[in-house]
Order: C-alpha cells, then sequence, then structure tokens
C-alpha cells in the first residue's frame, strides 16, 4: 500500500547556462526536485532527461522507480501528476516522474503544485521555449527547481559519431565524419540511433566510409517524418509529438509534417475502402503510389483494419481543415497541429 510522503524543507534554485547542464546533470543540487529540460532538439532533451532521472534514482537509498506521464494520463486524470509527486512506491524509496509538456500541464495549476514541497523528483520534457514562456520562468523563479537548456551542437555531434563508433572498433576521418554529419540533422537521439546502425553495418571493417554512410543511414527528417505519421494513425499521440519536434529540429516546418500526415490517412482510407469493396489488401497496397516501404507494410494494414474506412473518412477532413488553418495563420501550425493530434488520437 502507498503512503503518502511527509514534505522536506526546499532552498532557492538559480536559472542554468546551456554551458553548465552537464555539469549539472552529473551532480544536481541536493535540494532540487523539480526540473525543467528544454529545448529544439527532442532527442537531446529525452536523453538528458533519462540521464537525471537516473541520477536522481541512484542518490536514493533503495532506489526509485520511474513513472512517464502525458497529456493522455492528464486527461483521464487531471490529479494524476500531483498524486505521483505525492505517495511514496511499494518497492523503491521514491518515485522520479517524468512529464512531457503538453496542452494539459496547465502553468499556474503547476506553480501551486511546486509551492507545496514533495519528495518525489519531477521532470518536465518541454521542445524550444522563449525566455518569456510562462513554463520556463516557473522553473527559473521557483524554489527546489531548475530549468536547463537543451541544445545540441556540431562539437557534439562529432564527439557522439567518434564515441560510437570508437566503442564498435571503427574509425572515421574528419571529412567522412563531415559527411556523415550532414546526413544526421539535429536531433541527439535519431543521430545516435544511426550511427549506430552505420557501426552494426560497417562491422568486420576497420574504418567507415562514404560508401557505407550512403548505403545505411537515411536522411533524419524523412526518418523522423515516417515515424510522426505512423504514430499519429497508431493513435500514440505522445511519441507523434516527440517525432514533430525532432522534425522542427531538423528544419521541417509543421506544414510538411501535415502534408504528410494528409497524404498517409489518404492512402490509408483507399486501402480500407478497396478492402471494403472486396478486394484483397495485397492487392490494394500494391497499386499505391508511393507504396509504403515493406517493413512498414505490416504497421500500415494493422491501421486499416482497425480504423476502417469509415473512420479514415472522418479523420480526413479534420487533417484537412488544420491544413488550411495553419496557411492562414502560419504562426499558429505548431499549436494547431497539436491540437489536432489530440483530436486524432481520441477518435483512434
Amino acid at each position: 500500500m502507498r503512503r503518502l510522503l511527509r514534505a522536506p524543507t526546499f532552498s532557492a534554485m538559480v536559472a542554468y547556462k546551456a554551458s553548465a547542464v552537464a555539469s549539472f546533470l552529473k551532480s544536481p543540487d541536493p535540494s532540487c526536485r523539480a526540473v525543467l529540460l528544454y529545448g529544439p532538439d527532442a532527442g537531446l532533451v529525452s536523453e538528458r532527461a533519462a540521464a537525471l532521472a537516473a541520477t536522481f534514482s541512484r542518490r536514493d537509498k533503495g532506489g526509485a522507480e520511474i513513472v512517464r506521464l502525458d497529456d493522455r494520463d492528464l486527461a483521464e486524470d487531471p490529479t494524476r501528476l500531483e498524486v505521483e509527486l505525492r505517495t511514496r512506491p511499494m518497492f523503491a524509496a521514491s518515485q522520479v516522474v517524468r512529464i512531457t509538456a503538453g496542452a494539459r500541464l496547465d502553468v499556474p495549476w503547476l506553480k501551486a503544485l511546486l509551492a507545496s514541497p514533495f519528495d518525489n523528483a519531477l521532470i518536465v520534457e518541454a521542445g524550444n521555449l522563449r525566455p518569456d514562456s510562462a513554463l520556463r520562468k516557473l522553473f527559473e523563479t521557483t524554489k527546489a527547481a531548475a530549468a536547463l537548456p537543451c541544445y545540441g551542437d556540431e562539437r557534439g555531434l562529432a564527439s557522439l559519431i567518434d564515441a560510437e563508433l570508437a566503442e564498435a572498433g571503427l574509425r572515421i576521418d574528419a571529412e567522412t565524419r563531415r559527411y556523415l554529419m550532414t546526413r544526421l540533422g539535429a536531433d541527439q537521439a535519431l543521430s545516435r540511433s544511426e550511427v549506430t546502425k552505420l557501426a552494426l553495418y560497417a562491422t568486420g571493417e576497420t574504418a567507415v566510409t562514404h560508401d557505407d554512410i550512403d548505403s545505411i543511414v537515411g536522411d533524419a527528417a524523412e526518418t523522423a517524418l515516417e515515424t510522426f505519421v505512423y504514430a499519429a494513425s497508431g493513435g500514440d499521440s505522445a511519441q507523434a509529438l516527440r517525432e514533430l519536434q525532432r522534425l522542427a529540429a531538423s528544419g521541417t516546418e509543421a506544414q510538411a509534417a501535415l502534408i504528410a500526415l494528409a497524404r498517409h490517412f489518404t492512402q490509408l482510407h483507399k486501402v480500407a475502402a478497396a478492402q471494403a469493396e472486396g478486394q484483397s489488401a495485397e492487392e490494394a497496397i500494391r497499386l499505391l503510389r508511393p507504396r509504403p516501404h515493406f517493413k512498414r507494410e505490416p504497421e500500415f494494414l494493422a491501421h486499416c483494419r482497425r480504423l476502417g474506412a469509415t473512420r479514415l473518412s472522418h479523420l480526413l477532413p479534420l487533417i484537412q481543415e488544420t491544413i488550411r488553418r495553419t496557411r492562414r495563420s502560419p504562426e499558429l501550425e505548431g499549436a494547431f497541429t497539436e491540437r489536432l493530434l489530440l483530436a486524432l488520437n481520441s477518435k483512434i
């Protein structure tokens, strides 16, 4: 049975510069129990949040459970975050609560929550925030809290490449490294995944070449775009929002993501409608242009079966209306797209 925790006393924290983030992650202030990680690189934010969660877990004798929350959890239970922060788990000393900032994370409510101390740790993951962002200002000025900016750079990406390849026993010269960096984009987690894949591909060789890169490393934005549309049609709005942030970090505008989403749902509807009329799934998908990647076809067909032609015919106008709105008000395209993903999630 879970027991309510007694609240400790907290000391004041300060805002951190990007250059101080690495040091903080290794050794956070002992009084800090609430951290905001934000920046345009969703992968870097996620990696640092995971590292910080592990640090928080190690400093509590008996360890800590990691709890992941997002807008879907808050929609089902608006008090869920407060409950998780104020209760002790059965099989650990405390909890580390990681939550992705979304439309349902209300800043005034969060301010009131932070004003009343709690013993568990809170990590909030957000996209790029302006200096006047209410969420950012809250963590920069609240006791026992910290706001950590996460901005990737070329030196960091070069170090990531060297470290991953060295661990696999592979060398890479400076010119080939520069070429690889042009193919990776700005998202650190996605870049790490691509470099790991490259290292596996080059196993048995002594060095990585241009041909290796051309053979195995895909365009980061293209990969994120595909993952984005399948997460949306699969009803995983949290994953879709993370991929949307990755696309923004790689320079892909929300409008392009919406167009890809409309194309994906149109293809789903074509296949589902053809199946409803008695055509086989294999025949229907063979006629699509472009045809889904063969590795994605089982997932594509699963989404067709689950959604069906009727439901897809109702979802397509939502996407098309969002595209029209973003064209009229491009400054709101991010908000419109996030709202669409939540709306799709509620209907899928």
